[in-house]
């Protein structure tokens, strides 16, 4: 089942499997009923990026009580995170979180 959306929602974009078993954990323990989705793995801190850029900017746009968490790995580099942020156009800068292990 997928969010409201005019309701305020986050959506999650993990990464990973192990990522996304972390937010699924953290979606179970909170209970936010239809008000938080993790979405399919993306393959990649680059695939999340690139998926956040070509598909859900854009959503971001037509959903404006939507929130984002952008979950990747950072494996030992300490500039991905400025990297990824980066990514996020300066309109969205408030409701689009990056966070990386």
């Amino acid at each position: 089942m997928g969010v409201n959306h005019y309701r305020p929602h986050l959506l999650v974009l993990p990464e990973d499997d192990a990522n996304s078993r972390i937010a699924n954990g953290f979606q179970i323990k909170v209970n936010f009923d239809r008000q938080m989705q993790v979405l399919e793995v993306a393959g990649g801190w680059l695939a999340v990026l690139e998926l956040f850029e070509s598909t859900h900017a854009k959503e971001m746009h037509k959903w404006e009580q939507r929130v984002m968490v952008l979950l990747i790995d950072c494996d030992g580099d300490a500039n991905r995170l400025q990297t990824a942020r980066t990514k996020i156009p300066s309109d969205l800068a408030e409701r689009v979180f990056v966070l990386g292990f």
